[in-house]
């Protein structure tokens, strides 16, 4: 059973470079006791299927990590946006760091 679920919003999102709407971040610790991470973005264009993701928290902590898209589904907007789910493929940089 996964742990210390948390969910948090980022701003300043890009991914690949691309720059994107702000998302949604969910970080647990899964069964094996490793840290696992995802994210939901909404989007107007294509994304690369993989690429790294940049961000900043509430409180400015910038937040980075490699990822890939592991879904994509139509989102509120009708056919002009997709809901695209990220799924980390290593740490996200910066979380575990306190703000100043």
């Amino acid at each position: 059973m996964a742990s210390k679920h948390e969910r948090f919003p980022l701003a300043e999102v890009t991914f690949a470079g691309l720059p994107l709407a702000n998302a949604t971040v969910d970080l647990w610790i899964d069964e094996a006791g490793r840290s696992q991470w995802a994210a939901r973005v909404l989007v107007s264009a294509p994304l690369p299927d993989t690429g790294r993701l940049v961000g900043r928290t509430k409180d400015g902590r910038a937040i980075e990590g490699d990822a890939f898209v592991a879904g994509r589904q139509m989102g509120p907007g009708g056919r002009r946006q997709s809901l695209v789910e990220l799924h980390g493929s290593g740490e996200l940089e910066g979380w575990a760091e306190a703000p100043e």
